[in-house]
């Protein structure tokens, strides 16, 4: 009797120590994809930043560019009414308007 009880707790010591052994690795491996997936996501918003950076930089750049544009067109504007007042006041000069 004493054999058979002996033999039945071995078994069920070797059952549950295989049981728990599989819950250990199961949830092991469990965490290491978590591991896994949080790299990846990591990975992925980084790219996504470096995306959005190299967008920001480009737009800063459009912007600077239509900054220039303006600016010059402005002084260009500046200039031509400079030059038109001029000539008014010479045509004013020669022609003066009777009424």
């Amino acid at each position: 009797m004493l054999e058979s009880t002996a033999l039945i707790i071995a078994i069920s010591s070797s059952l549950l120590s295989g049981l728990a052994t599989g819950l250990v690795a199961t949830w092991i491996e469990h965490r290491k994809e978590l591991n896994r997936r949080a790299e990846r996501d990591k990975d992925q918003l980084l790219l996504q930043l470096k995306d959005l950076q190299i967008n920001a930089y480009q737009l800063q750049k459009d912007l600077d560019d239509w900054r220039l544009k303006y600016y010059n067109t402005l002084q260009e504007l500046v200039e031509v009414k400079a030059e038109l007042e001029r000539t008014i006041t010479k045509l004013v000069q020669i022609d003066p308007i009777t009424d």
